[in-house]
């Protein structure tokens, strides 16, 4: 007796001296019953048509609650939505002739539903004999599903529903039939063909093609297009079992692949026609697939399917990644057809049906050892120990399960509030000469108020927050320290005031507040919070600048409001005049604290917004405002609009201003490098001084001491050197960090435009920012640049590859470039192929199908990127 069986709980004889093959069983709520329960439909060769309502454990006779002949042999049965106007379930029946589709419902008897009737809605003949079919929403439909039938011949019979479609033949040569799927996602069918090749054509591929049936020799597809197949893959073997599911776990959540079950052969193909996996299962000879879905581990999480095989020495196996996790025995019965579904209100049952009729509705089981164990050694047992051994585990088994028991309830809630109005007597305790931003003597000052509130039972004591600002900002505390914050009281407030250097651009208002702290079981936690600072704390404005090197010019979808209401928050300031806005409802000009212009200007006629600055890395601060104020005002304004009208959105028709930010790219590069030189050399001053104080120190000691030769002069020549190169070392590091904060701005500007150039949505425009990050951070050992360089190198041989071989090709190791060139085309082939099409967060099986660069050159070290020549192209 085998310790792992299929447990049967229900079972039944679906007629004798019958007949049945694979589709002559289905499973559904077939009479559209509100709770939902299944039925279970056979079907034989024969022609008898029976349906099973299981109720209990064993089988009852009132189970039965259905049965009719249908004076034809029954191919297949199918549950779909095949009637039009009616969401309800129906039942399709193939015979070799004609195709029935008939309505299931109750018959009253007395006060109850003893027996259940069909009504036939339509039926289709058919000019040739068929072997099976299938069903879906073809062409995208909803709703409603159609019906494609497959003949002995090899002919694809569409019916919408009650009216014939069309009928395509898939090839002139054709030997005999195999499985048909449809595959929603992809509108394909998929079927085997007699060539032992996995084939899929496209629904509107074959509505589109001539009417190539019944056609005279030599005249076939001349009348119009031939059927051509969407892809082809040799498996080496016929298909006994096709279908779509999510096998692979790897795959994301809007993936999905094909399964194919062949003779001795598992294979998962994806959607245009590669083979992912195979595995082969020579040992086993298979009577019977099916691929089922389990349940979600979560809510979110994306559906997976597992794959069960039936054997004919009796044996069910379960694959799991093309692993084998089970392996149960069958009671005497080889399956012809299994399905899982939820028999009376137990979910997972299999149903399992052979090629005699018998049905049986069974779970996957052991059985336990039937044999008792019986103590051979013959020792007197000491029940005290025993006892207090028993004790002990009972103590060990409460104490874990008490400590795991309990769950973390404490949860630290932050909450900005943003003034949108800088301080109005701000406490000036700087010196006049500090470089601090000051409108008319006063200090520009902005407090934020932070709430603390604690979510929870007990309270934390040693908050931590951490503030991250960007450079041009300094905050009164960088680093906070909070005794205690006591759960479900008032919140805790803790205000924090920023104000602007005036020596440095403004690459970010955006701020993180990080809070660390420990958990009443001593259990770390960490909560973030980030929040946006005013623009009137950078800027002020000015009368209008018309002159300017560098414009940028954004067009909106919408009928943009006056720059007035617009910035209404910035114009609103106390050292702003009532009178100075008025009149300029079109322009706007401001003056950075760091001392640089912009300007934007609006047509109303055309919804077009123009910046224009003086320097290029002015275009950042004021074109993320715009098109922040612009997205905040229409999500107010069309809350009450209809679903139809088009959402907000900017686009930017221009070329990429990829020269100007190349420019600033070989600035930063080359002050890192000069940085470098100067601290190699300081490293080597510094070694020299060591080696003249050691010589001198030896001369000093000696008792009969040597003329010094001019070591004196040398070690004070070194010393002086040492002082003006680290001088040099901290004004080039000051420029650095200038650089870094315009080099920061024009990155951010040009992942704006590229935004709006190519209309990625938030989820690509995030992505892309994380690789492409304008977050400038350089050590001694790794710059921007190179992080930068390996990011890109990393999208463009996964998300945005265009062919498989670069794909397969090892990136190379991260070091500090020679030069920007490389980079440079990095960025270029990126943008190249967001303009062709190209998304980060989509199916990467695209690129597989995607052409091979054709006038691209590969890069020395790491392989064909496929980018152009021209590193400053402009897109």
């Amino acid at each position: 007796m085998s310790l792992f069986q299929a447990r049967e709980w229900w079972s039944a004889l679906a007629g004798r001296d019958e007949d049945f093959d694979v589709g002559c069983l289905c499973v559904a709520n077939i009479d559209n019953e509100p709770r939902g329960t299944n039925k279970i439909i056979t079907g034989s060769l024969q022609g008898m048509l029976r349906v099973y309502e299981p109720k209990q454990k064993e089988y009852k006779v009132e189970d039965l609650i259905c049965e009719m002949d249908m004076d034809a042999p029954i191919l297949q049965l199918g549950a779909g939505r095949f009637v039009h106007g009616s969401r309800e379930l129906c039942l399709a029946v193939l015979h070799p002739q004609k195709l029935i589709v008939s309505l299931v419902s109750p018959v009253a008897t007395g006060n109850t539903f003893n027996c259940y009737a069909l009504a036939q809605a339509y039926e289709h003949v058919l000019t040739r004999p068929a072997f099976n079919f299938c069903f879906g929403p073809f062409g995208g439909i909803r709703d409603r599903d159609y019906l494609c039938v497959q003949s002995l011949d090899g002919v694809l019979s569409f019916f919408e529903q009650d009216s014939f479609a069309f009928s395509r033949l898939i090839s002139p040569n054709f030997l005999l039939p195999g499985p048909i799927c449809y595959v929603a996602n992809i509108d394909s069918f998929v079927i085997c063909s007699d060539s032992m090749c996995i084939e899929a054509y496209k629904y509107t591929g074959l509505a589109a093609a001539a009417d190539n049936v019944d056609q005279e020799p030599g005249r076939e597809g001349k009348t119009g297009k031939k059927v051509q197949v969407d892809w082809s893959t040799n498996i080496g073997e016929h298909a006994q079992y096709i279908g779509v599911a999510r096998f692979s776990r790897s795959l994301s959540a809007s993936q999905g692949e094909l399964l194919v079950v062949g003779e001795r052969t598992i294979f998962t193909v994806s959607g245009n026609g590669g083979i992912r996996l195979q595995k082969r299962v020579s040992e086993y000879t298979i009577s019977a697939a099916l691929t089922y879905k389990l349940p979600p581990e979560s809510p979110d999480a994306p559906p997976v399917h597992n794959l069960i095989l039936s054997t004919r020495v009796g044996h069910l196996l379960i694959f799991r990644e093309m692993q084998l996790v089970w392996n149960a025995r069958l009671n005497g019965m080889i399956p012809v057809q299994i399905a899982v579904a939820d028999i009376c209100g137990v979910r997972g049952m299999l149903v399992c049906m052979d090629a005699k009729g018998k049905v049986n509705v069974c779970y996957l089981g052991t059985d336990p050892p039937t044999a008792a164990i019986v103590n051979t050694e013959m020792k007197e047992l000491n029940y005290d120990e025993m006892e207090e051994e028993h004790q002990d585990l009972l103590r060990i088994i409460r104490t874990t399960h008490g400590e795991s028991a309990r769950e973390v309830e404490e949860n630290l809630i932050i909450r900005a509030q943003t003034p949108t109005v800088l301080d109005s007597n701000p406490e000036d305790d700087t010196d006049p000469n500090d470089p601090f931003g000051r409108v008319d003597g006063v200090v520009m000052q902005c407090t934020v108020r932070l709430f603390l509130t604690l979510q929870g039972s007990a309270p934390v004591e040693n908050v931590t927050l951490a503030i991250k600002a960007p450079a041009c900002f300094i905050a009164s505390e960088t680093l906070i320290t909070l005794d205690k914050v006591v759960p479900n009281a008032t919140p805790q407030v803790v205000p924090i005031k920023f104000r602007v250097l005036s020596t440095v651009l403004c690459s970010s208002l955006e701020v993180i507040i990080c809070a660390s702290y420990y958990s009443s079981n001593n259990e770390p936690r960490t909560n973030v919070c980030e929040f946006s600072l005013p623009l009137a704390l950078v800027a002020i404005p000015i009368q209008p600048v018309k002159n300017a090197t560098y414009k940028v010019e954004l067009h909106s979808n919408k009928q943009p409001p006056p720059l007035q209401v617009l910035f209404e928050d910035f114009m609103s300031q106390p050292h702003v005049a009532v009178s100075f806005g008025q009149g300029m409802s079109n322009l706007l000009s401001i003056q950075y604290v760091s001392g640089t212009e912009a300007t934007v200007s609006v047509s109303k006629s055309s919804g077009r917004f123009c910046l224009q600055a003086a320097e290029f890395t002015s275009l950042w601060i004021l074109g993320h405002e715009l098109f922040r104020h612009l997205s905040a005002y229409f999500d107010t304004n069309d809350k009450g609009c209809s679903d139809e009208d088009e959402p907000f959105s900017l686009q930017y028709h221009d070329s990429l201003p990829l020269h100007d930010y190349f420019a600033l790219m070989d600035d930063h590069f080359t002050l890192r490098k000069h940085l470098e030189e100067l601290r190699s050399e300081l490293a080597d001053r510094t070694k020299q001084q060591r080696v003249i104080q050691k010589r001198l120190l030896v001369r000093f000691k000696d008792r009969n001491p040597s003329p010094l030769n001019y070591l004196d002069e040398l070690l004070a020549l070194t010393y002086e050197q040492t002082i003006q190169l680290s001088e040099a070392i901290e004004d080039t590091e000051r420029a650095l960090r200038t650089v870094s904060c315009h080099a920061s701005a024009a990155t951010e500007l040009v992942l704006l435009l590229i935004r709006t150039r190519f209309e990625l949505d938030d989820e690509n425009f995030r992505l892309l920012r994380l690789h492409f990050s304008p977050e400038i951070c350089d050590a001694v050992d790794q710059g921007w640049e190179e992080q930068v360089d390996a990011s890109l190198i990393h999208l463009l041989r996964t998300s945005l590859c265009r062919n498989a071989k670069d794909r397969s090709t090892l990136p190379p190791p991260m070091k500090v470039p020679s030069d920007t060139l490389k980079l440079k085309k990095r960025i270029t082939s990126v943008v190249d192929r967001l303009a062709n099409g190209g998304r980060i967060a989509c199916d990467p099986d695209e690129g597989d199908d995607a052409a091979p660069v054709e006038n691209g050159e590969p890069d020395d070290d790491d392989g064909a990127d496929g980018v152009d020549e021209d590193p400053e192209g402009m897109m």
